[in-house]
């Protein structure tokens, strides 16, 4: 069975979905969705959302540098916080292959559009956006270069990737550590498949795409710890940086 087979596509969604019910990274209140990232309501995970409230800030402030942001893709939207909030004098669209309450079903804004797709095949003409948003998504892409192919063709030519809340490594083998540790999750909790469609991120893969141009906004972690990590023998663990990638 292929990766875009509807029936993995439908067991990745269950999957994931009753897995983010069950960690509190999703739930089925409309206002669990109104309130992020600036509250949890479900209480569990509020220092995460903290850093994802302040990278929104970031993101916020980089559409307003950006020469053209009128037309945005929040691509691997999920329940589609981020759109809601960037509705507001743009035209947003949000994407995401789970369609469920707790993904795009659970969107009830009209000034959102909606598009049911996974990343790397987006059913949505070339040139048709400004700002192509992922935040906390493109590490779920099963083909990253596929992926990024697929942003570069939605973007206008002076169009801008923003990458946020993705897990990006300094290393392939430290990404493959982390991946290791990942699976094990994952099997822990029934669901060993997921680990296929969740993987880190180098920085070298996205500078070595040829798409775009990428810029660091936020490093994602302070560099003296990444330094204290190695020195300790570790291998630093991810950061989560906000980049903005320019299209080449």
């Amino acid at each position: 069975m292929s990766d875009d087979d509807p029936a993995s596509i439908r067991r990745f969604v269950d999957d994931y979905r009753r897995l983010r019910l069950a960690e509190g990274y999703a739930s089925p209140d409309p206002e669990f969705v109104r309130r992020l990232p600036f509250r949890d309501t479900t209480g569990r995970n509020a220092g995460v959302w903290r850093v994802r409230a302040f990278h929104y800030a970031v993101i916020r402030g980089c559409l307003a540098f950006l020469p053209r942001s009128a037309r945005v893709l929040d691509l691997g939207a999920g329940n589609g916080w981020l759109a809601r909030r960037l509705a507001g004098g743009r035209r947003v669209t949000a994407l995401d292959v789970d369609a469920t309450d707790t993904g795009l079903g659970g969107l009830d804004d009209a000034r959102v559009g909606r598009v049911r797709a996974e990343l790397e095949a987006l059913p949505l003409a070339a040139g048709a956006f400004d700002v192509v948003i992922a935040a906390a998504a493109l590490h779920y892409a099963i083909d990253l270069p596929r992926a990024l192919a697929e942003i570069a063709r939605v973007l206008d030519a002076h169009g801008a990737l923003v990458l946020a809340d993705s897990p990006v490594y300094a290393d392939a083998l430290a990404r493959h550590r982390a991946w290791q540790r990942t699976r094990q999750y994952y099997t822990g909790v029934s669901a060993p498949h997921l680990a296929g469609r969740y993987r880190g991120i180098t920085r070298a893969e996205l500078d070595g795409c040829g798409r775009f141009r990428f810029v660091t906004l936020t490093p994602g972690a302070w560099p003296w710890r990444a330094a204290w990590d190695g020195l300790r023998g570790r291998d630093g663990g991810a950061r989560f940086p906000v980049l903005v990638g320019f299209k080449r």
